[in-house]
């Protein structure tokens, strides 16, 4: 299948590449920008935990120039991925939730303490949830510092849109409501909405999905769980019904 890839670099990259190995065509168009907030201040706290739902939290942490806790320091990521490169970047006690902001208030509830200390939570400028708010209802005292924004993309990617207009797109992958979003708008800019019944939408969760429902006519395919295994499940299955 070709598909075009929305998610922000460098996973738009990664994401491409394991599509490359299924035997698909990836085109690049990130639809977002992460940018770092220079002189965000993280406290001397002793913080017991530190809680990450993204890998841009994590490569914002790696990208400050003193490790603002310990390498040993428990840290709860959201999903597998993020929590394998956390240990890549040096993030020794990297443990994954299992997928969902669900799992990871879980996750810190059975495991942590509220009288072990505060919670450092490594979070964007926008959340999905407020991981933050459920935890200081459990009694968990919790610092949110915002480390990145994501800036949206007022244009498609030069060679998506030509893909586009050329009718040679068989799906669109989308990995949050803000590239969907951004999405959505640049193809109306470009004069390409509605998409083709022939393009399938594959988005993470049903929130993912919700801005490109009203420029899309073909398929709109959610993930049973919000992760790219999932997302992935859904493109192979799409994949061997149009063999079929």
């Amino acid at each position: 299948m070709r598909l075009i890839v929305t998610r922000p670099e460098p996973d738009a990259t990664r994401t491409a590449k394991a599509l490359i190995r299924l035997g698909h065509v990836a085109i690049l168009s990130p639809m977002l920008d992460i940018v770092p907030i220079r002189g965000a201040r993280i406290s001397d706290a002793p913080f017991q935990a530190v809680l990450v739902t993204s890998g841009n939290a994590v490569r914002a942490l790696q990208a400050r120039p003193v490790r603002p806790f310990p390498v040993d320091t428990p840290l709860l990521a959201v999903g597998d991925r993020t929590a394998l490169e956390a240990k890549r970047a040096g993030f020794v006690a990297a443990r994954s939730a299992g997928g969902t902001l669900d799992d990871l208030v879980a996750l810190a509830e059975a495991e942590l303490s509220p009288g072990d200390g505060p919670l450092l939570y490594a979070a964007g400028e926008e959340r999905a949830g407020d991981v933050a708010e459920r935890l200081s209802a459990l009694g968990f005292e919790v610092e949110t510092v915002i480390l990145y924004r994501a800036e949206a993309r007022a244009k498609l990617a030069g060679v998506a849109e030509t893909a586009l207009r050329e009718q040679r797109v068989d799906g669109i992958l989308f990995y949050s409501r803000r590239s969907a979003s951004a999405f959505a708008a640049a193809l109306q800019a470009a004069g390409l909405a509605p998409l083709s019944e022939d393009v399938a939408c594959f988005c993470l969760s049903a929130q993912t999905a919700e801005p490109v429902a009203p420029i899309a006519k073909g398929r709109m395919l959610v993930a049973e769980q919000s992760d790219q295994i999932h997302l992935f499940a859904l493109v192979e299955s799409e994949a061997a019904s149009a063999e079929g």
